[in-house]
């Protein structure tokens, strides 16, 4: 995902940026660390090969370039159509 390109959360219909997400705990991979070192690895590895960009208001892998097709459907149906009502 390109820095300064304005994206739209299909889930939420948030605007902005995506934001970088890594599942899981970093005081489990901590504590795997010290007390296993095999575990610890692959937890590390799990964590780090999950990472996503996400919607920076609901959390969702759902953001869209906001000048794609289906992005101005989505911002269509979010906004112009609620000022309408």
């Amino acid at each position: 995902m390109e820095t300064g390109k304005q994206y739209i959360c299909s889930y939420c219909g948030s605007i902005g940026e995506p934001v970088p997400y890594t599942p899981g705990s970093i005081w489990m991979e901590i504590l795997l660390w010290f007390m296993f070192v095999l575990p610890g690895l692959i937890y590390s590895i799990w964590r780090l090969s999950s990472r996503t960009k996400v919607c920076p208001v609901c959390k969702k892998d759902a953001m869209i370039p906001l000048e794609t097709p289906l992005g101005q459907k989505i911002y269509r149906e979010m906004y112009l159509d609620m000022q309408k009502k």
